[in-house]
């Protein structure tokens, strides 16, 4: 029995020391294989690969069969003038001649090969271009659910570190609170100043409660956008990660290659061939054809005798389209396409201005967060100091639980704005690592 105890101990001890803790990078990679999200942002570039082979095979040979097998119950009827057949008869008298079988079949092969379109050379670089967009979405999309998932990480780290220093809290009011008793039994304090430590205490375990209710939340919501089973334990690290200072230091934001840049790029590209094929359709185009036709008529239905004869009518000929005149829709829609890719250059100038601001932005929330971190930092010091020394004086009966209370409050609420400083920061650098660094799946 104690062998069997000491293996299920070691089993167990075993899983927890091997509990993986996610970091926003395993999160990122965790999610790559299993969130539905980025599965169908790969499958759209899969998607746009093929539409490339579609348009492709568009103009490649094509080659289709046919058979065809009518029945007539009553054959067709043509009337000509009886005379023509008998000349003895009246010129006014017609006659019904049937002509045709009752029983027809036919099979046939037919080619046809594209041999020159102008629109067909654009819509194939159109769909090479429109590849190339789907593939920067795909990576955008990628780059955006990285960056969502390393903020949101700060965020269930922040809430569980305001979680640790509330219940530090708590434990320091415990003390305190059984000082103050002390202090009542040796009628140093009045009896009423215990009050203010128990309401600070009772506000202390609200905010566990009101925090440990948004962490649900907030690892529910992670879960979800990594695709992890939400009935499942997640196990993340504690601390916020830091960037390596050599890449913030050095980080520059080239514009030509952020990515909302490159699909606006390609956005302009695919307006500029989008017109040029429009006005291709004003333009000739080629085709050829081949046919080979094999037809029989019975006057019964004997389609399998091999002793009957199948007619044969082969031919070949060449197909130019000439387009002569569209009453006007032709220069509507060129000049729609013309307002279209103007449209996409203003826009590609405009999403270029935005991103250097963006990256001004970033560098500046950077420097800001470093500078209020270690003023903060100071902060924490000074009150630190100045609660210790308004402790000392309850001990002596020169101060009330009201001003201690005070105090604690204000020691609390300096640590609290520091986690807060140290997310800001963490958020900073996140934000500036990635924007200035393209992401390379």
């Amino acid at each position: 029995m104690n062998k069997i105890i000491a293996v299920l101990f070691l089993s167990v001890f075993s899983v927890l020391s091997n509990a993986q803790e996610f970091t926003g990078e395993m999160l990122f990679k965790y999610a790559q294989e299993h969130s539905p999200k980025l599965q169908n942002s790969s499958l759209d570039v899969v998607v746009s690969e093929e539409k490339i082979k579609e348009i492709r095979s568009s103009g490649l040979p094509k080659i289709n069969g046919e058979l065809s097998f009518q029945n007539f119950i009553n054959v067709p009827t043509t009337v000509v003038p009886a005379n023509a057949l008998n000349p003895n008869l009246a010129s006014e008298e017609l006659i019904g001649l049937s002509f045709g079988t009752p029983f027809n079949a036919n099979y046939n092969l037919r080619v046809s090969q594209l041999i020159f379109s102008f629109n067909y050379i654009y819509a194939i670089k159109a769909a090479r271009n429109y590849s190339e967009l789907a593939r920067l979405s795909n990576l955008q999309k990628n780059e955006t659910l990285l960056e969502e998932l390393k903020l949101k990480l700060g965020q269930i780290i922040l809430i569980q570190k305001q979680k640790d220093l509330l219940k530090q809290n708590i434990k320091e009011v415990g003390a305190l609170k059984a000082k103050t008793n002390s202090l009542i039994d040796a009628g140093v304090v009045e009896s009423s100043s215990i009050n203010d430590i128990i309401i600070m205490e009772l506000e202390l375990k609200n905010s566990i409660k009101f925090l440990e209710s948004n962490e649900k939340i907030a690892l529910l919501t992670l879960k979800s956008e990594i695709g992890y089973p939400l009935d499942s334990n997640i196990t993340l690290v504690k601390n916020f990660e830091k960037s390596s200072t050599a890449i913030l230091d050095n980080a520059n934001l080239n514009p030509a290659n952020n990515l909302a840049v490159q699909m606006g790029n390609q956005n302009v590209i695919l307006n500029d061939l989008g017109l040029k094929a429009s006005k291709s359709e004003g333009y000739p185009s080629f085709s050829g054809f081949f046919n080979q036709q094999h037809t029989a008529m019975r006057n019964s239905f004997n389609f399998f005798d091999s002793s009957k004869d199948w007619f044969p009518a082969t031919l070949w000929g060449i197909n130019v389209t000439i387009p002569i005149y569209n009453s006007g829709e032709g220069r509507a829609k060129n000049k729609q396409k013309e307002l279209a890719l103007k449209k996409a250059k203003n826009e590609l100038i405009d999403i270029e201005n935005q991103i250097k601001s963006l990256y001004e932005m970033l560098k500046s929330n950077y420097n800001n967060a470093l500078l209020s971190l270690s003023s903060q930092e100071t902060k924490v010091k000074l009150f630190d100091s100045v609660y210790s020394n308004e402790e000392k004086k309850l001990n002596y009966g020169a101060s009330n639980s009201l001003t201690l209370s005070q105090r604690k409050m204000q020691l609390l609420q300096s640590k609290q704005e520091l986690l807060q400083k140290q997310y800001e920061l963490y958020k900073a650098e996140v934000q500036l690592s990635i924007h200035t660094n393209t992401l390379k799946l």
